[in-house]
């Protein structure tokens, strides 16, 4: 039975590379119309009949192709990984820039390096930010009330104290265990969602934004969820302003990681 699972394994895995090289041939055999001279109706019957490819791979391959055609380093990076390893910054990398995104394309997971694109498209620092709601007048009046003679701020983030819930103490010399009480703390504070800005996945992982293996503490204000993708950027040391509270957080163009980000990094690319 592992013989057989081995050669599928085998097979699946040269089948891919093969199936990358046709898709990074299409723009040429387009270019020189060799479809057309082989007697078939359209470049999508061509690559059907050929190589097994839908319309819509053969689509994607050619949209992809022209936009790194001459980006010599995300073309090595696509032979090489595959044409959906660069998909996120075809339309984003420039020759001028072309190195900078294949090295990361390279080096990182694709849905990682497709939030690391997604979040370097929208780097913007909010210093405020205005709500607007529309409440009944009993309501209006109740709260109100309730501001007397403190300002706005200080009552919502009064509510929020409260929506928080009391905090924890931090545990010292901990275990990796994160206690029931530190964990819903920290959650509540985003609604059980990502706490990257703009982001709105569910939560997948709590996050040490100083790191347990150098501290063995649980700290319920240095204690962030975040989801897979996130979370990795941090590791990969993208993440600025990771002391201060997340939503002061955004990408950074240059990666810092300290020695225990490394370890996970390196863990992470040993992984099945």
């Amino acid at each position: 039975m592992e013989d057989i699972h081995e050669l599928f394994v085998k097979f699946g895995s040269n089948a891919k590379v093969w199936i990358n090289k046709c898709k990074m041939l299409l723009p040429e055999i387009d270019r020189q119309k060799i479809w057309y001279k082989k007697g078939f109706g359209s470049i999508y019957e061509y690559a059907a009949k050929l190589a097994g490819l839908s319309h819509g791979q053969v689509q994607d391959a050619l949209r992809i192709m022209k936009k790194i055609e001459d980006k010599p380093a995300l073309l090595r990076v696509a032979e090489k990984k595959g044409l959906g390893s660069v998909r996120p910054a075809a339309t984003i990398a420039t020759i001028e820039t072309q190195e900078f995104w294949a090295d990361k394309a390279e080096k990182m997971p694709v849905r990682t390096f497709e939030t690391y694109v997604r979040e370097s498209r929208h780097v913007t620092t909010f210093d405020q930010k205005a709500i607007q709601m529309t409440l009944s007048q009993e309501t209006a009046d109740k709260l109100e009330k309730i501001k007397g003679d403190r300002n706005w701020e200080e009552l919502i983030k009064e509510f929020i104290s409260l929506w928080e819930g009391k905090k924890p103490e931090k545990i010292r010399n901990a275990k990796r265990y994160i206690s029931k009480k530190i964990e819903k703390y920290a959650v509540n504070k985003t609604n059980g969602k990502c706490a990257y800005p703009g982001c709105c996945k569910d939560y997948q992982v709590l996050h040490h934004s100083e790191r347990f293996a150098k501290t063995k503490e649980h700290d319920p204000d240095k204690i962030v969820p975040l989801c897979n993708e996130h979370h990795k950027l941090v590791h990969f040391g993208l993440v600025e302003n990771e002391s201060q509270p997340p939503e002061k957080w955004k990408v950074r163009s240059k990666s810092v990681k300290n020695y225990f980000d490394r370890m996970f990094v390196k863990f992470q690319a040993s992984a099945p």
